[in-house]
């Protein structure tokens, strides 16, 4: 098993680790748009998004948290829903992937995703904060 290295590592990481959200009970209502829309509709946004986190490429230039903002707004998202996509995230990432690099998505995940919640509800989630083997259920 490498370590994450180039776009097309995002890429097979991110199908895989959609394919797994698309198919989740906790994460099916929110997903759901991007599940009808296709996955190929929304990839390369999100391969900019993660290879400007993990490779600083600089390629992601618009803003998560107003697309999440108006997620939000359809679908709410609470604690459940990212301590479940940081779980599966986590989880999709070690089954792949091992290395510097993977230790920087799976960190940077749950920065995000406790970034993502504070802003959207105003307040830290517990659930969050816990170790990633209580959040991979």
């Amino acid at each position: 098993m490498g370590d994450l290295a180039n776009r097309d590592d995002v890429e097979v990481l991110l199908r895989r680790f959609y394919g797994q959200v698309f198919a989740d009970d906790v994460l099916a209502e929110p997903f759901s748009e991007l599940r009808a829309q296709g996955l190929e509709s929304h990839l390369p946004v999100m391969c900019d998004f993660w290879e400007t986190v993990l490779f600083r490429a600089g390629l992601y230039r618009g803003n998560a948290l107003v697309v999440h903002r108006q997620l939000d707004r359809r679908h709410p998202l609470h604690a459940k829903h990212f301590a479940r996509w940081l779980g599966l995230w986590e989880t999709t990432v070690d089954e792949m992937y091992d290395g510097p690099a993977a230790d920087r998505a799976k960190t940077q995940a749950g920065r995000i995703a406790r970034a993502m919640h504070r802003r959207l509800r105003g307040a830290d989630a517990r659930e969050l904060d816990a170790p990633t083997a209580d959040i991979r259920a």
